[in-house]
């Protein structure tokens, strides 16, 4: 798949595309080696939707809430994931989450990964905050993507990654700890239409940080 976006945030009409401060951002798969870098907190691929991705998502989607989870080497996860959600997974959305699932691995060194599968309809994590992990992946395949800022936690215009972006950041566990600044948190969706909530939500941890 061929991919390239841009990060709009929110009410407001420039774009955000580069390097700036602990965060970068790119079209090119490349860019989450920069996670890397010690100065860096944020790593943000820049992906678009597939052709078809809503239509093949829509029934997932209109089955939240929901949550699934499991830690084994990346592909076993995934597959444990999509066996205990009970539910048709399009074969495109499995192959993409085994792909992210094995970068992850690739980036941390390791041969597992905690990979969670989340239909969310509420808000989740409001207040900017850095996570209590080492190193984090998330992906919005469907909805609201999540939202980051370098302003301080009463930021009142973060940037939003675009649904199918994905996202490598830093948490308080990692060593040597992430410049601090950098905060994201889930987009509050409540103020939105009921039929607009709906968010459906990859996220892969490094093994053994939830027990």
């Amino acid at each position: 798949m061929s991919f390239l976006c841009e990060v709009f945030p929110p009410d407001s009409g420039p774009t955000w595309v580069g390097t700036a401060a602990c965060a970068t951002a790119s079209d090119d798969q490349a860019v989450l080696l920069e996670i890397l870098r010690p100065e860096v907190a944020l790593a943000l691929w820049l992906r678009p939707e597939p052709a078809g991705w809503r239509r093949l998502t829509a029934p997932l989607l209109a089955a939240a809430p929901f949550r699934a989870a499991r830690e084994d080497s990346p592909k076993a996860a995934v597959d444990g994931v999509l066996a205990a959600l009970g539910l048709p997974v399009p074969v495109e959305l499995a192959a993409d989450m085994t792909l992210l699932a094995r970068i992850f691995a690739s980036m941390t060194g390791q041969d597992r990964v905690r990979v969670r599968l989340d239909g969310v309809t509420h808000d989740a994590c409001r207040r900017f905050h850095t996570d209590a992990v080492g190193l984090r992946l998330l992906c919005t395949y469907r909805g609201a993507g999540t939202q980051w800022t370098m302003c301080g936690p009463d930021c009142r215009t973060p940037h939003q990654a675009p649904p199918c972006s994905v996202a490598l950041l830093k948490g308080s566990r990692h060593d040597p700890p992430p410049p601090t600044g950098c905060l994201h948190r889930s987009p509050p969706v409540s103020r939105l239409p009921e039929p607009r909530r709906a968010r459906l939500l990859l996220c892969i941890d490094e093994a053994g940080i939830f027990q």
